[in-house]
């Protein structure tokens, strides 16, 4: 039984996995518009929001992630730049008017 459970489990983590190849999250955008201001992976990683121990990890692991891959070959300029952090800015403030309605304040 315990074999049937585990091997239930992966299929699904795996199924998950293929999912989130190309499903932008906000996680994966702030570290986007974070990596354009300096190309440092590891502080993008930190600035968006992932704790200092796993940033240099999970900044390597962010910029071989389709979607980033993708967003870096874009041709950015500085004013496209801006705007990214601006709208980036604006759905930071339209989370906190969810979770405020939501009384998810804590989180």
């Amino acid at each position: 039984m315990y074999h049937l459970l585990m091997r239930i489990r992966q299929v699904g983590f795996s199924s998950r996995l293929k999912a989130h190849r190309k499903l932008l999250t906000l996680e994966t955008l702030k570290f986007i518009v974070e990596y354009l201001r300096d190309g440092n992976a590891r502080m993008a990683a930190f600035r968006s929001g992932v704790p200092e121990n796993y940033a240099s990890r999970q900044g390597a692991w962010l910029k071989k992630h389709p979607i980033v891959k993708a967003a870096l070959e874009a041709e950015v300029d500085e004013r496209d730049a801006l705007r990214l952090q601006k709208a980036l800015a604006e759905i930071d403030r339209q989370m906190d008017i969810c979770k405020d309605i939501l009384g998810l304040q804590d989180f």
